[in-house]
C-alpha cells in the first residue's frame, strides 16, 4: 500500500487554483486595457475628424466673407476712377479757361497797339512820337507773351482732354472688373451656404464624440476659438501653446477621456 499525504495533495491543488485565479486576473486586466485603448482609439479618431471639420467650415465661411469684400474693393475701385474723370473734366475747364482768358486779352492789347499807331500820326514832336513808339514796342512784347500763354492754354486743353479719354478708359475696364467680381460671387454664393450648412451638419454629428457634461465648456470654447478650439498633440505637447501634457493628463487622453491643456485650454487629441 501506497503512503499518501493529505495535506500535500490540498496543497498542489490549492496552488493550482491560485494560478488560475492569477491566469484569470491578468485576462480580465489585458482586456480591460484593450477595452481602454479602443475607446480611446475611436475618441481621438473622432476629434480628429472633429477638429478636420471646423478647419473646413472656417474655411469656407472665409470664402462666403470673401466675395462681399472683393465686391466692395470693385466698387471703391469704380468710385475712385469716377472722381479722376470728373478732376479731369474740371482740369479741362480750367485749361480752356485760361485759354480764353489770355484770347481776351490778345485781343485787348492788339486794339490798344492799333490805337498807339494811329497816334503816331498825330504826335505833334518828336518826343512824343518816340514816347508812343515805346509804347507801342512794349505792347507788342505784352503781345508775345499773351500769344505764348494762350497757345499754351490751348495745348493744355488738348493734353487734358487726350488723358480724359484714357481715364474713361480704365473706367470702363473697371466697372467690367467690377460687374465680373458680382456675378461670380452671385454663382458661388449659394454653393457657399449650402457647403457651409452640410459642415454644420455633419460638425453637429461630430460634436456627439464630446461627453455630455463638457458640452457646455466646448461650446463656450469654440465660440471664443472657432477651428483652433482643439489641438492634436505633438510628441506629448500641445500644438497650440507647446505646453508639455502631463503624465496623468496622457494617461486620460490615452484612455479616452476627454482632456482640455492647462495652460491654453485647447481640446486635447492624438493625432
Amino acid at each position: 500500500m501506497k503512503f499518501q499525504c493529505p495535506s500535500v495533495y490540498s496543497w498542489m491543488l490549492d496552488l493550482l487554483h491560485c494560478c488560475f485565479s492569477l491566469l484569470r486576473v491578468r485576462s480580465e486586466a489585458i482586456d480591460s486595457w484593450k477595452v481602454s485603448f479602443k475607446m480611446a482609439s475611436v475618441t481621438s479618431a473622432g476629434l480628429k475628424v472633429l477638429h478636420g471639420l471646423l478647419h473646413q467650415l472656417a474655411e469656407a465661411e472665409a470664402g462666403l466673407l470673401e466675395g462681399p469684400r472683393r465686391v466692395a474693393v470693385a466698387d471703391r475701385q469704380v468710385a475712385a476712377g469716377e472722381q479722376q474723370v470728373d478732376q479731369q473734366k474740371q482740369a479741362i475747364k480750367d485749361a480752356r479757361r485760361t485759354a480764353d482768358e489770355a484770347n481776351l486779352r490778345l485781343r485787348s492789347k492788339e486794339s490798344d497797339i492799333l490805337k498807339l499807331e494811329g497816334q503816331l500820326n498825330t504826335a505833334s514832336s518828336n518826343k512824343e512820337y518816340d514816347i508812343i513808339k515805346g509804347q507801342i514796342v512794349a505792347a507788342k512784347k505784352d503781345r508775345g507773351e499773351i500769344e505764348e500763354t494762350g497757345l499754351l492754354g490751348l495745348e493744355a486743353v488738348d493734353e487734358a482732354q487726350r488723358r480724359l479719354k484714357e481715364i474713361e478708359a480704365e473706367l470702363q475696364k473697371r466697372r467690367q472688373q467690377a460687374q465680373a467680381v458680382k456675378s461670380e460671387y452671385e454663382v458661388l454664393k449659394p454653393k457657399l451656404q449650402a457647403g457651409i450648412e452640410s459642415l454644420q451638419q455633419q460638425i453637429s454629428e461630430a460634436e456627439k464624440v464630446i461627453p455630455g457634461s463638457e458640452a457646455a465648456t466646448w461650446k463656450r470654447l469654440r465660440l471664443a476659438h472657432a477651428a483652433t478650439a482643439m489641438a492634436p498633440l505633438e510628441d506629448d505637447f500641445c500644438s497650440a501653446c507647446s505646453t508639455r501634457i502631463t503624465s496623468q493628463d496622457m494617461v486620460r487622453i490615452r484612455t479616452g477621456v476627454f482632456v482640455y491643456c492647462r495652460d491654453c485650454g485647447r481640446a486635447l487629441y492624438e493625432a
